[in-house]
């Protein structure tokens, strides 16, 4: 034990790699992912109290992954606010419940506000909330194990119920089917499509009607791209873009499926994916390109992750996003380096954004808000970063600083410093764990139980009774609500549904802009 005591490195990475071993055992249909990093640093400094991480460690990895969290979530917050209030209204009442509930039983028990605060984020899997309720308790002093000891206990306890509840949801969804859940998201195609009856539509104005990209069109056995101000013609053939049912509904009501396939024929006007790494191109809008203008070039879908995109106009574009273009034969090659077409590039840490953006975020750390009745509200290094990296996410660029991360980078940096941090507080917590379970072992299960089921009642209740959502939707917003990646995971595992990342994605920066708060205001109040 005493090389874990004398090298702080090798305790951090042991922890890390152990952990993640540990975090991928599966225990009957669970596994607790990064967790498993917080309970092997537990268990080393129960085992030697001496075992621990300069606190320099906990600040860094939590500023880190409280931004880079931001960041990615701002544009799915901004528009979750804006169209998707139903689902966030649910989980905000959700979370009030999870509050009140370690309140109640948390004092009933006679347990101290660090212990419920800590409680509250665990049964929230709120890393950040944490974070914030640590800084607030620790002031200028050490900081204190109970909130990681509350966390550290409910925190497989709300796993589980999770779970209890996705599976609820899917067996529920199974003996009484919505309209919802009789209907699956179609994928992308592309169609060509012969017109017989006159649409009286340009190519823009069809891409609006039927939300659906015509990339190319053929006429009188000429193959062009297709422009915007082109008038359509009976006899027109079109290679059109779209959900699979737009495909079928627009086949449907203008013409009939081409007897041929011209877009099969590469040799003048040809299509391929193009990786967006260009700098200057990153955070703007798709228009703002003007491929037609410029290239004679249509992009008909985006590539985001795993996840394919209809091409609109307004969709702003991400370093990485792989655009499917569509152009003469000779101009792909110039497209292609106007846009970057570099893997290596796309994967640029983007150090000025991200140097900037958490600077702005740490200044903004040192902010005290006064609050009714003479307490105060410290943003620290936990919210003010992730404040600042919804509104920076949600913005883009600011003229030639671009703020978003690639998609890769994101993940690995907020993957790499939750665990991090998680090991930190396991360090600073694992002997106070042992003698907080030998005195209140029972009442801290009692509680993470109690918040955890006060979430997921609320949530299947408020989204499948009330809302009326279908199994994936609810799934989505159930887990979006929770954060926990082991429960989103499950319920992707089983309902292999986009419905289930977009109402996880639209909740997720909600649910933890939330948590983060109310923690401090546990424990500035109570």
């Amino acid at each position: 034990m005493h090389w874990f005591v004398d090298s702080p490195l090798l305790t951090l990475f042991f922890c890390v790699g152990v952990g993640c071993i540990v975090g991928k055992i599966p225990f009957g249909p669970v596994s607790f992912g990064p967790a498993g990093a917080l309970f092997v640093a537990l268990a080393l400094s129960a085992i030697d109290s001496d075992v621990s991480l300069p606190p320099i460690v906990t600040s860094l990895s939590l500023c880190v992954f409280c931004y880079v969290v931001g960041i990615a979530a701002g544009p799915s917050f901004v528009n979750a606010i804006r169209t998707g209030w139903k689902p966030v209204l649910v989980s905000i009442t959700a979370i009030i419940a999870m509050a009140a509930a370690a309140l109640g039983v948390g004092k009933a028990f006679g347990l101290d506000i660090g212990t419920i605060a800590g409680s509250f984020a665990g049964a929230g899997t709120a890393t950040a909330a944490l974070g914030a309720v640590q800084e607030q308790l620790a002031g200028d002093g050490p900081i204190p194990p109970q909130p990681a000891i509350g966390y550290a206990v409910a925190y497989p306890i709300t796993v589980f119920l999770t779970i209890l509840a996705c599976r609820y949801l899917i067996s529920a969804g199974r003996r009484k089917p919505t309209a919802e859940d009789r209907e699956k998201l179609p994928p992308i195609v592309v169609r060509t499509l012969e017109i017989v009856h006159d649409p009286g539509l340009t190519v823009h104005d069809f891409s609006q009607r039927f939300s659906a990209v015509i990339s190319r069109l053929t006429r009188d056995a000429e193959t062009v791209v297709a422009h915007e101000s082109e008038r359509l013609y009976p006899g027109d053939l079109v290679t059109i873009t779209a959900r699979e049912n737009v495909a079928e509904s627009i086949v449907d009501e203008l013409g009939r499926p081409a007897a041929s396939e011209p877009w099969m024929d590469r040799s003048a006007i040809d299509f391929r994916r193009i990786t967006l790494s260009n700098p200057r191109l990153v955070g703007r809008e798709l228009q703002e390109l003007r491929m037609e203008e410029r290239f004679d070039a249509v992009v008909s879908r985006v590539r985001r992750g795993d996840v394919d995109i209809i091409a609109t106009p307004d969709l702003v574009l991400q370093s990485g996003d792989r655009l499917r273009v569509t152009a003469h034969r000779d101009r792909l090659a110039e497209i292609a380096t106007e846009l970057g077409d570099s893997e290596r590039a796309a994967g640029d840490i983007n150090p000025i954004g991200l140097g900037l953006g958490l600077t702005i975020g740490l200044m903004l750390a040192f902010v005290e808000i006064p609050l009714p009745g003479g307490g105060t509200l410290v943003l620290g290094t936990a919210t003010a970063p992730l404040i600042v990296g919804v509104i920076l996410g949600a913005l883009g660029r600011t003229g030639p600083v671009v703020w978003t991360l690639p998609g890769n980078v994101a993940n690995t940096l907020n993957q790499y410093s939750l665990l991090v941090f998680l090991v930190a507080v396991g360090t600073g917590a694992g002997a106070g764990l042992v003698t907080a379970l030998g005195n209140n072992g029972i009442q801290l299960v009692v509680l993470g139980l109690t918040i955890s089921l006060a979430h997921a009642l609320v949530c299947v209740v408020g989204l499948r009774t009330v809302l009326h959502y279908g199994t994936a939707r609810a799934l989505g917003g159930l887990t979006g609500s929770q954060l926990n990646p082991a429960p989103y995971a499950f319920a992707m595992g089983k309902v292999p549904d986009q419905r289930v990342a977009l109402g996880y994605a639209v909740l997720f920066p909600v649910s933890m802009i939330v948590k983060v708060l109310l923690a401090q205001i546990m424990v500035v109040y109570f």
